[in-house]
């Protein structure tokens, strides 16, 4: 009689209880556990977790393996070593140690850091005790369950205390948490059943009370309204990226160190929809990055991004990934709402140019009127008539504004030369 084939676990982390979550979906968990992750049935067994390395960051651009992600660890006395973990090893270091994150400029992480990082941050805000789904939106969840997370979980495993970072973070972590929330949904509700049937489909790991807010809040006429809508939203997006879970961050500087130089957001939206042997996802993505590749040479790129999709939505920026909102890529919020950053580089240009007319204009009436003062001057007590091919001192006036005009009578020789017997004689005589 054969034997039965024995398979391999596909859980590399011993299973625990669910937490206990006390009354009140505002309690913080004490802790959060591994998540089980599942691994391919005949791979093989993962080597040492730490490897000592004299160079940091000494590692090429792409991801060295599948199965771990190579990062650099940081112990308590600073120093740094490179390590090969996988997400459920992040649970278990040892020695206060902490991953060491790289960022770009646009505050995004970058690397194989960036990318056990955003794996860590699923199984984050996929443990229910951290954030319960029976709020009705991310905002709602108590900022004790943020703030218990980032110092206790976040900061505990990653070398990370920046305020800009822990924002992207945050942000990381609420849309995850929806993303699961959603997922949970959509494979665990039947509308065919009744409510007492979906209600005892709660998923072992989550307690029934937060089941039951949750089916209540989904089952709510706004909540089903919102979703009709974005269902159709959804149905209008035909052209999907195939960047499966690399982020575009990740992929640009990948992309950006082996060719030494910038990658526009032209090449990254070529990129994510063309599939490994250089061919278009579809026609429409085809049409898209050919139009994209025309405009971009009429115009700059960002004219030609709002010429072929249309106006950038607030909060978000298209070919940048997350994180990252129009204010901060273009210098001005009024790009969200349709004004293309030409515009805005040529209004401030404007403005420059503007307010250096102005103090030109300023210098030159404050030289104006120095000339004015220096030539009445000399006009009071030399005296004498001016040349006919001089401008008329009322000319010279009118060139500047605020100072009162002058006459020519006004540098008519005072009344002393005319008791000089002199200058009296030669005028009787001129006569």
């Amino acid at each position: 009689m054969p034997r039965s084939k024995r398979h391999a676990s596909k859980c590399r982390s011993t299973p625990t209880e669910p937490p206990v979550m006390p009354e009140g979906p505002s309690n913080v968990a004490t802790r959060s556990e591994p998540v089980p992750d599942l691994l391919p049935q005949d791979e093989p067994d993962f080597p040492d977790d730490v490897d000592q390395c004299n160079e940091p960051n000494s590692r090429p651009f792409r991801r060295e393996s599948n199965k771990y992600w190579t990062v650099d660890v940081k112990d308590e006395n600073g120093k740094i070593t490179k390590a090969r973990l996988r997400v459920n090893d992040v649970y278990v270091l040892l020695g206060s140690k902490k991953i060491v994150l790289e960022w770009n400029e646009l505050g995004q992480p970058i690397r194989e850091s960036g990318g056990l990082l955003g794996q860590f941050l699923g199984h984050v805000a996929s443990e229910f005790s951290n954030f319960p789904i029976s709020y009705t939106k991310w905002s709602k969840i108590p900022g004790s369950n943020k703030e218990h997370v980032w110092k206790n979980i976040i900061q505990d495993k990653f070398d990370v205390s920046d305020e800009s970072h822990k924002k992207y973070i945050m942000g990381s972590l609420g849309k995850k948490w929806r993303d699961n929330r959603s997922r949970l949904f959509t494979e665990l509700y039947d509308p065919a059943l009744s409510w007492e049937a979906n209600l005892q489909k709660c998923p072992p790991s989550l307690p029934v009370e937060q089941w039951a807010r949750f089916l209540q809040y989904r089952m709510e006429e706004k909540t089903q309204s919102m979703t009709e809508k974005n269902i159709v939203n959804r149905s209008k997006q035909n052209v999907p990226h195939t960047l499966g879970s690399m982020s575009i961050a990740r992929k640009r500087y990948q992309m950006e160190m082996e060719t030494g130089r910038t990658c526009t957001r032209a090449e990254m939206y070529a990129v994510s929809h063309k599939k490994k042997d250089g061919s278009y996802v579809n026609d429409e993505a085809r049409q898209k990055i050919e139009e994209l590749q025309i405009q971009s040479q009429l115009s700059s790129e960002d004219d030609a991004y709002t010429t072929v999709f249309g106006k950038e939505h607030p909060g978000r920026v298209r070919t940048v990934g997350q994180g990252v909102c129009p204010s901060q890529m273009f210098g001005s919020t009024s790009h969200a709402g349709g004004s293309s950053s030409s515009n805005y580089i040529l209004k401030s240009e404007y403005d420059a140019n503007m307010e250096m007319m102005k103090k030109k204009v300023e210098e030159n009436d404050a030289e104006i009127k120095s000339l004015k003062s220096a030539l009445a001057y000399m006009m009071q007590h030399m005296g004498g008539s001016m040349p006919s091919s001089f401008p008329n001192i009322n000319q010279v006036e009118d060139l500047g504004s605020p100072a009162p005009t002058r006459t020519r009578g006004d540098f008519r020789p005072s009344s002393s030369n005319s008791h000089d017997p002199q200058r009296n004689d030669s005028s009787s005589r001129r006569d």
